[in-house]
């Protein structure tokens, strides 16, 4: 089971933006899952520990309303049973290569691309946070997914 321990870490990191809150969160996941495994049998480990870390996660944001809650759908982050290794390091070497692409765009297109195609934000919700007209933000997001296009077929 401890195997998991640093995916789960960086999956709870995504999920909470914060680092050792994320370390305290998989150590109760792992305490929790622990009691439950005497309790019961646990087919699958890894989907069960995403699934209890989530859950943790959530609970902790509807008691901080302060804090900022991401969610990320845990098939993002989690291998299916049928993947193959080659399957899996193609799509580690996508997310790398999205990842390297983002970081070479400016600052406000960035932040644009990731509010609307990574959070799910609506064009209209985007343009009112960042005090923006709705053809701006739209802009936006044709420029950046532009540029992350043309460095992708670069690469």
């Amino acid at each position: 089971m401890l195997k998991y321990y640093k995916e789960l870490v960086f999956f709870v990191q995504k999920l909470v933006g914060d680092k050792e809150l994320a370390m305290d969160i998989t150590q109760e996941t792992y305490s929790k899952t622990l009691e439950k495994s005497k309790e019961m049998f646990i087919e699958n480990e890894r989907a069960f520990l995403y699934k209890v870390a989530r859950n943790i996660a959530i609970d902790l944001s509807r008691k901080d309303k302060n804090r900022v809650f991401i969610a990320y759908e845990e098939e993002d982050y989690c291998c299916q049973k049928k993947e193959e290794p080659q399957e899996i390091a193609l799509e580690e070497y996508k997310q790398e290569l999205l990842l390297k692409a983002l970081d070479t765009l400016p600052k406000h297109l960035k932040h644009v691309f990731v509010l609307h195609v990574m959070e799910g934000y609506s064009k209209k919700e985007i343009a009112s946070m960042m005090n923006l007209n709705i053809n701006s933000v739209q802009k936006y997001i044709i420029n950046a997914t532009a540029k992350l296009t043309e460095y992708i077929h670069n690469e």
